[in-house]
């Protein structure tokens, strides 16, 4: 969970990472991780129980918080199309269920300096755990979407997840990435596009789902794929809220108080009850944690996993 310590609207914010340890938030006290952090930089994740933490001169670092082994990633730098430079950059790490190796997702887009517009291209490389080596594997056209620029994902059943925006009509699309096949392809949204806002993409009990503030009624929904279909599980007005963060467990979800500090809540469907998680801060981002025994410092018990 990363914070952000600043109550002031001109202070620039410090990047604070914490966890709550009891994972039924009876008992609210914190884990500090950023004095625990092996090396220095922004975290991102975590994926399955590993931490990337991205450094200066672009080093990344993976961090399983568990067993507190660390892998510092050998260098690596894309090569740019000519005329451009780094603009954004998205990251996916998830298990290759076929191979049985993890792998780290890494996708660049690029800004044209000479024509001052995005490059229609944009390169994808993977990082393997079991042979820690980078390649290159395609530079593909997305110049009709609109990335943003993350460090996270929503990784389920062999698939990395993430949400982009189609660029002509500003609706929202999920782009999926097979970590055994390693092809993308598009995953339709709910049709909700125009009344949505501050898209979260999730996991709902083991499904890939949307929590979205509805501004046309100022309804908190939460929308649900299965069997490729989407179907609203969940819709409540809040008051004195202003963005969802993501989905807790039993439907429940956090947000942020529109109050300066913000405060970080959380919403239980079941009782209907807000609770404040006493923490303060000027913008949350939240994730949830599973603890995994993933050898990230070595591949001698990957066989294991």
């Amino acid at each position: 969970m990363d914070e952000d310590d600043g109550t002031d609207e001109y202070y620039h914010p410090t990047d604070l990472s914490c966890m709550f340890p009891d994972e039924t938030l009876a008992d609210l006290s914190v884990q500090d991780l950023d004095h625990q952090q092996p090396a220095t930089g922004v975290l991102g994740g975590p994926y399955d129980g590993i931490y990337c933490i991205f450094g200066l001169r672009d080093r990344i670092t993976l961090w399983n918080v568990a067993t507190r082994d660390s892998r510092t990633l050998p260098n690596y730098g894309p090569t740019c199309p000519r005329n451009t430079k780094v603009y954004k950059t998205s990251v996916g790490f998830g298990l290759d269920p076929k191979r049985n190796d993890y792998k780290l997702i890494m996708i660049y887009t690029f800004w044209d300096e000479r024509t001052t517009e995005l490059h229609e291209f944009s390169l994808c490389t993977i990082y393997n755990l079991r042979t820690n080596s980078w390649r290159d594997l395609v530079c593909f056209k997305t110049i009709h979407y609109c990335i943003p620029h993350s460090h996270g994902c929503t990784y389920l059943d062999g698939l990395c997840h993430w949400l982009w925006e189609l660029e002509d009509s500003k609706h929202k699309i999920i782009i999926s990435f097979d970590m055994a096949n390693e092809v993308f392809q598009e995953v339709q949204c709910p049709d909700i596009a125009s009344s949505a806002y501050m898209e979260t993409l999730d996991l709902y009990h083991d499904s890939l789902s949307l929590l979205f503030l509805n501004t046309t009624n100022n309804h908190y929904e939460i929308w649900v794929l299965k069997e490729r279909i989407w179907s609203k599980h969940l819709c409540v007005t809040l008051i004195g809220v202003e963005e969802p963060l993501g989905v807790w467990k039993n439907g429940g979800f956090f947000v942020q108080s529109d109050s300066r500090p913000r405060r970080l809540l959380l919403y239980d469907p079941n009782t209907q009850e807000m609770r404040d998680l006493g923490l303060r801060s000027f913008w949350f981002s939240v994730y949830n944690f599973k603890e995994s025994l993933i050898p990230v410092n070595g591949v001698d018990s990957f066989s294991d996993i």
